[in-house]
């Protein structure tokens, strides 16, 4: 059983400033909390089930499975779960995790990044995160103004990709200028197809779903690419767009 003040803490990581005091962010589902434990070094700290989803038969082997990694869940009731989490219909388990947050960039970084500028919207950051994970880049750094890549919402969207990366956020572009390559979307720039060689380590930048990168950024680019139109429609929005360019840059075209 939870106590009030264990609820409330819980509760609270609702909200990004409580989140960056605990260090922790709180995610739902079989499917998640499954992804979480897959990791070598797990983040999940606690798990929260109810009754009914313990006693349900299609979860059986989920259980033993929790119980064989000797990982510790907590027995609440369906008001409590429901009181933590911020679903309407909460699946019957939900779990606490620690931040794969970093500040940290040592000066002979030679991983690729994708560089997030001023993305707000928490579908698309979570569909960037999975796509870079699916494409190994593994280093995702956020630009300030851009939303807590730990907001509920993104996490959802994200389906395990925070478990399989590092994010660095808020960072500059600048920082890590030094040792890599820049490509950079934008409307105007030239085909990802043109560009023969590419050369690690490089950064993809991907600017905010209403003003794209900034004159500051663009600046600072090496490559401005873009994805040609062969059909019709307006644009592409930042997550298929990013999805686009780092399947390009990957080498993944045959």
């Amino acid at each position: 059983m939870l106590t009030n003040k264990e609820k409330k803490q819980i509760r609270s990581l609702q909200i990004k400033k409580y989140r960056k005091q605990y260090g922790e962010y709180l995610i739902e589902g079989a499917r998640l909390i499954s992804s979480a434990l897959e990791v070598e070094d797990t983040p999940l700290k606690q798990i929260y089930v109810t009754k009914a989803f313990l006693s349900n038969l299609s979860h059986q082997e989920f259980i033993e499975a929790l119980r064989k990694k000797e990982m510790p869940f907590c027995v609440v009731s369906e008001a409590d779960l429901l009181s933590i989490t911020d679903t309407v219909q909460p699946s019957g388990i939900a779990g606490v995790c620690s931040f794969s947050h970093k500040n940290d960039i040592k000066p002979d970084d030679r991983n690729n990044w994708l560089y997030l500028f001023e993305i707000q919207d928490p579908g698309n950051l979570g569909t960037l995160l999975r796509t870079a994970v699916w494409f190994d880049v593994k280093h995702i750094a956020l630009s300030p103004n851009s939303i807590d890549p730990f907001n509920a919402k993104v996490v959802r969207a994200g389906m395990g990709a925070h478990f399989h990366t590092s994010i660095f956020e808020p960072l500059e572009l600048s920082v890590l200028k030094k040792t890599h390559t820049i490509f950079g979307g934008v409307s105007n720039g030239a085909s990802i197809s043109s560009i023969e060689t590419i050369e690690e380590p490089w950064i993809l930048a991907i600017g905010s779903e209403a003003h794209g990168l900034s004159p500051e950024i663009i600046n600072r680019l090496d490559f401005s690419v873009s994805i040609p139109k062969i059909g019709g429609g307006e644009s592409l929005n930042a997550a298929i767009a990013g999805s686009i360019l780092l399947y390009e840059l990957t080498g993944q075209n045959p």
